[in-house]
């Protein structure tokens, strides 16, 4: 009586580990994960008003809403970025088309150790 309860347990934890198993991301989702900001007619805004002060890291890492994405411009108006409301429109527009929830999280990068210091095995 218990070996079925146990075969299923087991069918259901290998379902749930194979369903939290990364996948291979597509060229366009790998380039959004490691940062790069896609060529499209709103990047030369976004890096002329966005990365006035922002990196493009910090900017990427990032995964908004639109509504998110509305508010943080806007935010960003109220602290000086000098965009008019078609270039805001078109700035978070460009912003959730690429930087969503859903996206995985942004690739970590290692810092190299400190001169001197003992490496890690």
């Amino acid at each position: 009586m218990t070996r079925p309860i146990v075969t299923a347990a087991l069918l259901f934890g290998a379902a749930a580990w194979a369903a939290d198993k990364p996948t291979a991301l597509d060229e366009r989702t790998k380039a959004l994960v490691e940062g790069q900001l896609p060529n499209d007619p709103a990047r030369p805004l976004v890096q002329g008003k966005c990365m006035l002060c922002h990196t493009g890291d910090y900017l990427t890492q990032q995964r908004l809403t639109e509504g998110q994405w509305q508010k943080t411009v806007e935010k960003m108006r109220k602290f000086g970025t000098p965009a008019t409301d078609e270039e805001a429109k078109t700035i978070v527009g460009y912003l959730a088309r690429n930087w969503t929830p859903d996206l995985p999280p942004p690739r970590l990068v290692r810092a190299p150790l400190p001169r001197g210091s003992i490496p890690v095995k």
